[in-house]
């Protein structure tokens, strides 16, 4: 191998390191940005949220526990 080659490969480790903590930052920030909205939402109509978001998840059969979790998840991973 040249030289080049391998001052090559160190920094494509580098980058790729680098875009990995970048996308995990953007993760991270698109979690806290959606429990925020959820939090908001539920906080400000509280009966509108209940009515259009938990209500029909208990009505076919889950926990009040498990539709929080459920609308959570969806909210991280929107469509």
């Amino acid at each position: 191998m040249s030289n080049k080659t391998i001052n090559k490969e160190p920094k494509t480790f580098v980058e790729e390191f680098r875009e990995r903590l970048n996308r995990e930052d953007l993760e991270r920030r698109w979690k806290l940005e959606a429990l925020d909205h959820l939090f908001t939402e539920s906080e400000d109509q509280p009966e509108k949220f209940h009515r259009l978001w938990i209500k029909p998840l208990m009505s076919a059969g889950l926990s009040l526990e498990s539709a929080f979790a459920l609308v959570v998840e969806a909210r991280f991973r929107p469509n």
